[in-house]
């Protein structure tokens, strides 16, 4: 026996929690060292925030590679309300939030896309329309842990050159014969004024001599809420003349100013159901099916500005020739939209794992998983625009965070006409199947420990159709040149304070009114009987089906397969008195794309009589189907080593090669070619040949565990990726029977490279050794800095990589007898969100966004609890700005939250 394994008897690896949970260590990461069955285990009685935390501690310390974790503080209590919310406590981890609830994790400054995300090992499906899961569709009371892998093993999935995140729920067999645990809360939203109930529970109990377990739990939470946003879309160059005669080139010019107020409603049910049958000493089998409904229904008031330049009859300059004040007339317009959406989901999932101790030294596992998610959003968005001519006065020249907006006419019906009107929107539908056989061998021999290897089936098919309104009939009354006004009776006044934690002075009331009202009535007689010619409109109503929503035929399919296998090798011994262990593995990918989807295609290009040496591209009538495959293959090498220089004192090397692929919505197969000039044809699309990013990744960590709960860790780490995926240019030569030509096609390629540098320094400590009633103190705080360079950036401007940025947490807690209390400070630097707004082609950058939130409990007796939980208490706005401060592209208000509830287990 080695030296490393005489002592995991005193380790606190295996933690009984007075609910009956054991937390393994064994069965929590891979590559830990078995415990001889006659070894004493010494057995610790804790739950609660100090519980969760060693328990998280140790699963790091005992790992081969570099991970964090967090675990649940007690059956169906996990740290936040959101899955993501607790990981983004852990070094290196930031979040994106939607309506102030975490949606999507980042790690080490790389994005959702690069980080896979597991549920007890396996590939989710996910409604976010690419590879990212999307955290809000699951309950965090449904998960018993999560870790983050940000080095790898050969045995991991492969997929992620950011981090591999892998989330835990429980099994019956996890837990001593029955338990029964469940929470009620009442949430209270600071921006609506509502309270709604959100309930769980979970019921586990063994059977025949703990031969059969059984456990089911479910969740089911409401919300509603409120999201302010005062936004632009972006900043323009442009030349204006004004009123007095005076002319300015190159103003830097806002594109438009919206003030959207969006309710929200939220409703989640989920829950899984885990049956496990011991058939023998060495055989379990274990099948689970988890299901999550997800239903998000908004409505967006709001009061629209465009600026166009021609109209702007007064102006004011800064220093950066940014126009920071301005005068609207001639023809300008206020606008009022409404917009309602409805985003029905559902996930669900089935599994079937069966473990088999084939004797002594080898073990193996097979498991077999199918997910299901689809979304569908499609036709299920509204877009109605009412307006009247207005001059109005838009100023951002005092430096507040909104600008302010004077109107010459509000809150007057008189003269309101009808525009735009439209339904849209996308189903998306992920379906994806796994089946792994993995083997796991106990050497013995030597250094050699233990060998694992496996393989890996999968397949994933991604669906994605967009359906809207025929846009004949949704300009037809907007392009009508005389105005078609509509009711006083449809509109109402907003008055709803408006963002008010923003400074500035931004307009406070406006009229809305409904979408479905407005549709009605420019269905009906009184509306067509207004247009310049009721005949052709009612035609075209008619034929179109008024405002339905038609699904587009350039919708598209990618199924995706892949096949790997692997090979992991792990070392053990002792260097003087130093116990060291190495991992060298290898893994083998080969991955098929078949892209689908139908278009219509190019026949010819045909050329225009007009002297201007142009052609108008003849296409097919009816769309076609069009498919193209593609096949690549990785060889990836992992090698993890840790050094314990002291007993308290471990010291990591970490090299591999991972990959990414390319996000599926990138892989469209349709290309849309268009007319003009000969010698300056374009086209754009979608790109089925992608390559996967591929990354070369080295870690260097030194860990201290200098008493039980607490422990100092700094890391180093650099990632050099290549084929980073980019907005490209390519020529591309097409033949048609009129001839040859030369296109400039835009669509996703392989084109920089990129390398990203950081460090990791991160704290926890329990003030286990002061005296009563201060030894209940603990703290945690980290921090990661992250730089980049990338072969695309201009030497003159370079710019960092999308959603890299630095981020930091500081958490205060006290737990002392039956009290709780925990203060938690989170916050990410200014990251660029995207290179390109798609108006100004300037970058948009995301502002520092420091989050506090607390939490607290008293335990009545061991089996009941209150306690309370505040998210976001100090109100923080998340800021979107442009190339300089003032170039303020959006501005969010999202709101406190507060909950209160009782919790009991029996």
């Amino acid at each position: 026996m080695t030296g490393k394994q005489s002592k995991l008897g005193y380790l606190p690896m295996m933690v009984m929690i007075n609910m009956g949970v054991i937390t393994s260590m064994t069965a929590q990461a891979q590559n830990s060292v078995q415990v001889a069955e006659d070894e004493p285990v010494e057995v610790i009685s804790v739950r609660g925030i100090k519980g969760s935390l060693i328990r998280s501690m140790d699963i790091k310390r005992e790992s081969g590679n570099v991970v964090d974790a967090i675990t649940a503080e007690d059956i169906g209590k996990f740290p936040d309300q959101n899955v993501a919310e607790s990981l983004q406590r852990i070094t290196g981890v930031a979040i994106d939030r939607e309506g102030g609830e975490g949606q999507l994790v980042s790690v080490r400054g790389l994005g959702p896309e690069f980080n896979s995300v597991l549920v007890n090992g396996r590939t989710m499906a996910s409604i976010s329309g690419g590879r990212a899961f999307s955290f809000d569709t699951l309950a965090s009371e449904l998960i018993s842990g999560a870790e983050v892998h940000k080095t790898s093993y050969a045995s991991h999935q492969e997929g992620s050159i950011g981090a591999l995140v892998n989330v835990t729920t429980l099994r019956p067999f996890d837990i001593d014969g029955f338990k029964a645990s469940g929470s009620i809360k009442g949430v209270y939203d600071d921006m609506t004024g509502s309270t709604k109930p959100q309930l769980s529970g979970l019921i586990s109990n063994t059977f025949a001599d703990d031969t059969l377990g059984v456990l089911l739990s479910f969740s089911h939470n409401e919300r509603k809420s409120r999201y302010d946003s005062a936004q632009t879309f972006g900043y323009l160059t442009r030349d204006i003349t004004l009123d007095d005669g005076s002319a300015e080139a190159g103003v830097l010019m806002p594109r438009n100013y919206d003030q959207i107020s969006q309710t929200e409603t939220r409703d989640r049910t989920g829950g899984t159901l885990v049956l496990q049958y011991r058939a023998s000493d060495n055989l379990v089998l274990t099948a689970d099916a988890l299901y999550s409904k997800y239903d998000v229904d908004y409505r967006q008031d709001i009061l629209a500005h465009w600026f166009d330049n021609s109209q702007i009859t007064d102006a004011e300059l800064d220093s950066n020739r940014t126009l920071v004040k301005l005068s609207m007339g001639r023809g300008s317009n206020t606008d009022y939209l409404n917009r309602l959406s409805q985003r029905p989901t559902e996930t669900k999932a089935f599994g079937f794992n069966a473990k088999w101790q084939v004797n002594d030294s080898l073990e193996l596992t097979g498991d077999i998983f199918r997910s299901e998610a689809e979304s569908n959003g499609g036709g299920r968005t509204t877009d109605t625009v009412a307006s009247y001519q207005n001059n109005y006065t838009f100023d951002n020249s005092a430096g507040a965070e909104l600008p302010s907006i004077q109107f010459d006419k509000n809150l007057s019906t008189d003269g309101v006409k009808a525009g735009w009107g439209s339904r849209f929107g996308s189903d998306i539908a992920d379906e994806i199947t796994e089946a792994k056989l993995q083997g796991e061998w106990a050497a013995d021999m030597g250094v050699l420990a233990k060998v694992k290897f496996g393989t890996t089936y999968y397949d994933r098919t991604l669906s994605s159709r967009y359906a809207e309104s025929a846009w004949q009939v949704s300009v037809l009354y907007g392009d009508n040149p005389t105005p078609v006004l509509l009711p006083s009776s449809m509109f109402s006044k907003f008055d709803g304070g408006f963002l008010s934690g923003a400074t500035g002075n931004p307009p406070q009331e406006w009229l809305t009114f409904n979408s479905e009202d407005f549709f009605n009535y420019l269905l009906s007689d009184a509306a067509i009987a207004q247009l310049d010619d009721p005949a052709a409109g009612r035609q075209l109503i008619e034929e179109f089906g008024g405002y339905t929503a038609h699904p587009s035929n350039s919708a598209y399919e990618i199924n995706e397969s892949g096949l790997s296998f692997y090979t992991d090798f792990f070392f053990e011994g002792e260097l003087g008195e130093m116990f060291w262990s190495l991992n060298a593995g290898l893994r083998y990918v080969q991955t098929d794309n078949a892209s689908r989807g139908q278009q219509l295609f190019l026949l010819d290009l045909l050329p225009l009589n007009n002297g201007q040496n142009e052609v108008q591209p003849k296409r097919s009538e009816d769309y076609l189907p069009i498919e193209v495959e593609h096949e690549y293959n990785n060889l990836l090498p992992s090698l993890n080593a840790s050094l314990e220089i002291r007993d308290d004192l471990i010291a990591r090397f970490s090299y591999s090669q991972s990959i990414t692929r390319p996000e599926l919505g990138e892989m469209s197969p349709v290309t849309n070619y268009s007319g003009g000039k000969v010698d300056a044809l374009n086209a754009s699309g979608g790109n089925p040949k992608l390559k996967p990013f591929e990354s070369d990744n080295l870690d260097l960590t030194l860990e201290w565990y200098y008493s039980e709960g607490s422990y100092a860790a700094v890391a180093m780490f650099r990632k050099d990726i290549d084929n980073y995926v980019d907005w490209g240019i390519t020529d591309e030569t097409v033949t048609v029977p009129s001839g040859t030509y030369q296109y400039k096609v835009g669509r996703p390629v392989n084109l920089n490279s990129a390398r990203i540098d950081g460090y990791e320094l991160a704290v926890q400590h329990l003030f286990s050794n002061l005296p009563a009633p201060f030894d209940g103190l603990g703290v945690i705080a980290n921090m990661t800095f992250v730089d980049s360079e990338s072969s695309s950036d201009d030497p003159a401007n370079p710019l960092p990589l999308v959603g890299l940025g630095d981020s930091q947490n500081l958490i205060l807690f006290y737990e002392q007898g039956p009290f709780q209390f925990r203060v938690a400070y989170n916050n990410r630097n200014e990251f660029m969100q995207s290179k390109e707004n798609g108006y100004g082609g300037a970058p948009i950058y995301v502002d520092d966004y420091a989050q506090v939130d607390i939490s607290g409990s008293y335990d009545i007796n061991d089996d009941l609890t209150v306690f309370f939980e505040g998210i976001n208490i100090t109100n923080e706005l998340t800021r979107k700005r442009g190339l300089y401060e003032n170039h303020i592209l959006n501005v969010i208000e999202t709101g406190p939250r507060y909950a209160l509830g009782v919790r009991a287990t029996f």
